[in-house]
């Protein structure tokens, strides 16, 4: 049997224990059975490993519910940023690393000559292809730089831009400092912070969504194929059924929820002929595929299409959805509640029907996504119609549940 490793070696699986156990904290050991009970105790002590600061325990009666306890206020950077920091090596990897690292600095070599310098200190010395991969694979790292000498490629380390020591590169470093905690793929700011041994000691946000960190990897591969304008090919994981589909189509464009941080790939769906938005964090194993001549036309109707979006539905099959709200809003003393409803209405009509009485009208793909924003009106709504009577019976109920806890008797 192999001994456990605290390193990660496989990010996807560590993505999903993350989300489902540490993020969520509502699940304990019996209830995740996708994988045995020795797997989720070896990605257990790698997070706990990793997070070690931030772990919180409950015991309960169906058994111990483990999480990740935060406090906003007092975090200067992403810890689950620790996660990609903790990449899977072999001793010979790192003894490769360090030798490198001292052999080239202030000179070239050729592998040929790298492999006769190692034979000096290393009693197993790597084949001359291992020296001549590792370089190459260090050169696109940018660490060592590649010369070329008749036949043979030189290398040595890269050199430090002139313009790092200059008072622009520390100004930059600000930015960076902001970018890292606030932007997508943040991780690659925090890598540079910790290069520069410097932390985020300017910022801090009231909302702070870390967990999107874990999407990053499957983000980069949505935006490259957005650049080629490629299709691509993915698993779904539904949260609600649990049930794995593989997905084919033509990546569009990002959406981003405001009020959530919860990040959606918008595509054309190719069986279907129609637009369709899946959650980040549901989407896995992804392929690019060939690269789409329709590319521009599709994306097209999409900012046409988008227009009539709520939220990032695009209905069912049916038409358009209609709802009306007619609302009782005093107009000498509450002038706010109608600036609201222009400013959150999203392209809905406003009629004033009478006085203190006003008629929103707003037509959409998905009138379901409007409810949470048309119960923040109650009190004040006289009359509610639909053209989707499954969205009316639906929030008419939630009102009755409402009205039998808190109302009187």
């Amino acid at each position: 049997m192999s001994d456990y490793q605290e390193l990660i070696k496989n990010f996807e699986r560590i993505r999903d224990y993350m989300r489902q156990f540490f993020l969520y904290g509502f699940k304990v050991r019996r209830e995740f059975s996708e994988k045995s009970a020795r797997t989720y105790d070896n990605e257990r002590r790698r997070i706990e490993s990793c997070l070690a600061d931030y772990i919180h325990a409950d015991f309960t009666s169906r058994g111990k519910q483990i999480s990740v306890h935060i406090d906003i206020k007092q975090l200067s950077s992403n810890p689950l940023y620790a996660a990609w920091k903790s990449k899977s090596f072999t001793d010979k990897d790192l003894l490769l690393h360090f030798f490198l690292l001292d052999l080239l600095n202030g000179r070239s070599l050729s592998p040929a000559e790298i492999c006769d310098q190692l034979a000096q200190y290393w009693e197993e010395v790597p084949d001359l292809q291992t020296i001549r991969n590792k370089c190459r694979e260090y050169e696109r790292l940018g660490i060592l730089k590649m010369e070329k000498s008749g036949k043979s490629h030189m290398y040595c380390l890269t050199p430090p831009d002139p313009w790092e020591s200059t008072p622009v590169f520390q100004e930059l470093m600000q930015a960076v400092k902001f970018c890292s905690e606030a932007m997508p793929f943040g991780f690659v700011g925090s890598t540079l912070l910790d290069r520069e041994f410097l932390q985020n000691d300017l910022f801090c946000w009231k909302h702070y969504f870390l967990v999107h960190t874990l999407e990053d990897q499957v983000l980069l591969s949505i935006l490259d194929a957005i650049g080629e304008h490629r299709s691509i090919s993915f698993e779904n994981h539904s949260t609600r059924s649990g049930n794995r589909t593989q997905i084919t189509g033509l990546p569009l464009q990002i959406f981003v929820s405001t009020q959530t941080g919860r990040r959606y790939l918008c595509l054309y769906y190719f069986p279907k002929r129609r637009f369709n938005c899946l959650r980040l964090d549901c989407i896995s194993q992804v392929k690019l595929l060939d690269i789409c001549p329709e590319f521009e036309l599709h994306r097209e109707k999409l900012q046409k299409n988008r227009i009539s979006c709520w939220g990032v539905s695009f209905g069912g099959y049916s038409r358009m959805e209609t709802l009306c709200m007619k609302l009782s809003i005093d107009e000498a003393g509450e002038g706010y509640i109608l600036e609201r409803l222009q400013r959150e209405g999203r392209g809905g009509e406003i009629l004033k029907v009478c006085s203190n009485t006003f008629l929103y009208t707003g037509t959409f793909f998905d009138t379901n996504e409007m409810l949470s924003w048309v119960k923040t009106f109650t009190g004040r709504i006289l009359d509610l119609q639909c053209s989707n009577q499954a969205v009316l019976e639906k929030i008419t109920t939630d009102w009755e549940r409402m009205y039998q806890m808190y109302g009187e008797e």
